[in-house]
């Protein structure tokens, strides 16, 4: 049985609803919050897995959708095979900006670009955008800190008319722990670290635990790195952080040269959850330009593309202008 939460007044399908954060009937207009639309029969069905024919992406939708078309790569595929239970996951940020908040955002955005193809800004690209709940682990970490130093301080003594100058050498040595809590990770292959990092950060406080409804009416793509597979990566986020840490307790000092430096990590714990992005995967002149918003905060990342045309209409009317300017000035020019 495919994922659905029938609508309590006329049995139709929801979905959930960024803007009011409830469950929406789109045949009847009626409203349910998310905690009955799950106890109403979401639990009992499964989610479906779209293989993408394309690129190889794994997304996840409701039971509600049969075809779709791949944010990655703009692919359009069917449904193949059901989700397993065990790679719910154990919180979500649900999306807070619907699909049409997210295509003004992505329209204005565009504009910013003189040079970029008018094919972006039009409703029918636009309404390409999906809303994609993309996997991420977080990590509560604990690192240890050990630094070993040089330092000096010098200090000037006046004795008599000489100027005394000492020099002090110590040998400092710091050994601290230093704790970060939701240090996020991507989980998923098909998602680029840097945009990811990018339309970071995310407001943890919004966090929900997992339920159903959530993901009615979006994709999600199931995680293809497990946890163990990406804490170094998450240790690198926060290697710099903690380190200065226990650089900071190293002061009063002339000059300070760390010479020995070493760090080591242990995980306190790692959740999996589900982050929310609208993506718009758009064709132009045979490549694919990916861009990409935070589906909670706005925040936009992508490469958008230039147009030669506009670029050539751009300077061919700077040319007209100055070639008009120069022309009035050799007319005026030649009247006194």
């Amino acid at each position: 049985m495919a994922l659905s939460f029938p609508c309590p007044s006329c049995g139709a399908p929801m979905s959930f609803d960024p803007e009011s954060g409830q469950m929406l009937c789109s045949h009847c207009g009626g409203s349910c919050q998310v905690e009955e639309a799950e106890a109403s029969g979401g639990e009992a069905g499964d989610l479906q897995v779209f293989h993408c024919s394309g690129c190889g992406a794994e997304l996840i939708s409701d039971g509600q959708t049969s075809a779709a078309v791949c944010s990655f790569c703009g692919t359009p595929n069917l449904a193949e095979s059901r989700l397993e239970g065990e790679w719910k996951p154990s919180q979500v940020i649900p999306f807070r900006i619907g699909k049409k908040k997210a295509q003004e955002l992505f329209r204005a955005w565009t504009k910013k670009g003189i040079f970029t193809p008018g094919v972006f800004r039009k409703q029918s690209t636009l309404e390409q955008v999906t809303g994609v709940y993309v996997p991420f682990w977080l990590y509560n970490l604990e690192a240890n800190v050990r630094l070993q130093a040089h330092a000096t301080r010098v200090r000037s003594v006046r004795a008599g008319d000489w100027q005394v100058t000492y020099t002090d050498h110590y040998q400092v040595i710091r050994d601290m722990d230093v704790a970060f809590d939701q240090i996020p990770a991507d989980a998923s292959t098909q998602m680029p670290d840097e945009v990811m990092d990018c339309l970071e950060p995310f407001r943890y406080e919004e966090m929900q635990d997992f339920r159903m409804p959530y993901l009615a009416g979006f994709c999600s793509q199931k995680y293809d790195l497990d946890g163990r597979e990406l804490a170094e990566r998450a240790e690198a986020k926060v290697r710099e952080a903690a380190v200065g840490e226990a650089r900071a307790t190293i002061g009063g000092y002339s000059l300070v040269n760390v010479e020995q430096e070493e760090t080591h990590f242990s995980i306190r714990k790692e959740d999996y959850v589900l982050f929310p992005v609208w993506v718009l995967t758009y064709r132009y002149q045979g490549k694919p330009y990916t861009l990409s918003m935070n589906g909670q905060t706005g925040k936009m990342v992508g490469r958008l593309p230039i147009s030669r045309g506009r670029i050539a209409a751009w300077f061919g009317g700077i040319t007209a202008g100055l070639w008009a300017l120069s022309l009035a000035g050799t007319l005026l020019g030649g009247l006194f």
